[in-house]
């Protein structure tokens, strides 16, 4: 991402005090739902005596662990950093932009929804787009942040098992 797409992406929102608080809120209300929704499911499955709950436990585990290594090693800066402008959302991390922890979680979290409950999954799996595309806008994260997240938790969902 180049400078003035930065500037352009994130102006309306730097000029506009309710506008950003409105995708905080947004931002701050898909997390939380999405969040929320995992320990419902782990529960469920406890409940029910699903066999695969030990696989929708360690597989977005072992990939949240993967993905803060990794993170912490490359520790690529983010965007507000690298163009020296403040994020539209409150945000003052350095580094440990790549990949995206939100959109990571967020993704792996719908994933793990789908072999148990599809219709919800999809509708997890919209959340996870929602946070993507907030994450971006608001000048945390880069578009390869996001995807590379996705990306990754696809790898680790474990879908197939």
């Amino acid at each position: 991402m180049r400078k003035e797409t930065y500037i352009k992406m994130t102006q309306p929102f730097r000029e506009n005090p309710k506008l950003a608080k409105s995708l905080h809120m947004a931002n701050k209300i898909l997390t939380g739902l999405v969040f929320i929704a995992y320990p419902c499911l782990l529960l469920w499955m406890l409940w029910h005596k699903d066999p695969r709950l030990t696989n929708a436990i360690i597989y977005p585990m072992n990939g949240f662990i993967c993905v803060t290594v990794v993170r912490a090693i490359l520790n690529f800066p983010r965007p507000y950093e690298r163009f020296e402008m403040p994020p539209v959302i409150p945000k003052n991390t350095k580094g440990h932009s790549w990949p995206s922890r939100h959109v990571f979680s967020a993704t792996i979290i719908a994933l793990t929804f789908f072999p148990v409950n599809m219709p919800l999954g999809i509708v997890l799996l919209v959340c996870a787009a929602g946070i993507a595309v907030i994450r971006v806008i608001s000048g945390v994260h880069s578009i390869s942040d996001v995807v590379a997240a996705a990306a990754c938790a696809l790898l680790f969902s474990g879908y197939f098992f």
